[in-house]
């Protein structure tokens, strides 16, 4: 959904999306990094969905009263290690770095005023402001996106897994927020029985079907292949149900 708002910009970026990259013999990715005129803008995407709250610097998820991982954190060490790469190259560029929340059903609690945080309402001005900013583009940008394109590297090292098949999997539908298995469908939402966290049955399948496509990445997406892990009763409701 981000990708598709940056996408409209009119002055001309460069835009690099989902790289692995590394400095200093650290790991680190990038969901959307903007290329233009100085300064160049790096974007930590969120999907969270649900009520949060932040305390003496830490995020809580209020349906299941625990701490979640800091985004800021994530966007602060991806910030210093995408300077030092870049400084690494050659290049002294400002870089303009922001924690997007996309989802509008997401919500934060004692949010902080001076933290680099764009809210799904803040958004729309957000990307107009964005768009009135001039930006005027040459062969050295073109030679960074190049750069940090070639150095974008296929296997990660978060993606070491066994070997397994679509028989040695449990099947079914898990909750978006504590992975439990144990969820129920009701009307046009799924509600998990261990946390309580609601989500609207779309969302629940466009996951389900990400998911699938992160299990098994070279295979088509069939219908045949969603039935087979458990979105069947999900779908059926989806297609008969009304909507």
């Amino acid at each position: 959904m981000f990708d598709l708002l940056t996408g409209k910009l009119e002055p001309p970026s460069y835009l690099l999306h989902d790289l692995l990259l590394e400095s200093n013999n650290s790991k680190f990715q990038i969901d959307t990094l903007m290329i233009r005129q100085d300064p160049i803008h790096l974007f930590e995407g969120k999907n969270y969905e649900g009520d949060f709250n932040y305390e003496n610097g830490r995020f809580y998820s209020l349906a299941i009263k625990k701490e979640i991982k800091n985004p800021l954190l994530q966007l602060e060490r991806c910030e210093s290690l995408l300077r030092q790469l870049l400084q690494g190259l050659g290049y002294h560029m400002t870089i303009e770095a922001y924690v997007i929340f996309i989802n509008p059903k997401f919500h934060l609690y004692q949010s902080p005023m001076n933290k680099p945080i764009i809210y799904p309402n803040q958004l729309p001005d957000f990307m107009c402001k964005l768009n009135r900013k001039s930006s005027t583009l040459n062969g050295r940008h073109k030679r960074l996106a190049e750069q940090l394109v070639s150095m974008h590297q296929t296997e990660s090292p978060y993606e070491k897994y066994s070997k397994y098949s679509i028989d040695m999997l449990k099947k079914g539908i898990i909750c978006a927020v504590c992975h439990s298995f144990d969820v129920s469908s009701f009307d046009r939402h799924v509600q998990c029985q261990v946390c309580g966290h609601c989500e609207g049955l779309d969302s629940a399948v466009l996951r389900a079907v990400g998911e699938i496509k992160l299990l098994y990445p070279n295979e088509k997406i069939t219908t045949n292949l969603v039935f087979l892990n458990g979105v069947s009763v999900l779908i059926q409701k989806k297609l008969f149900g009304g909507f």
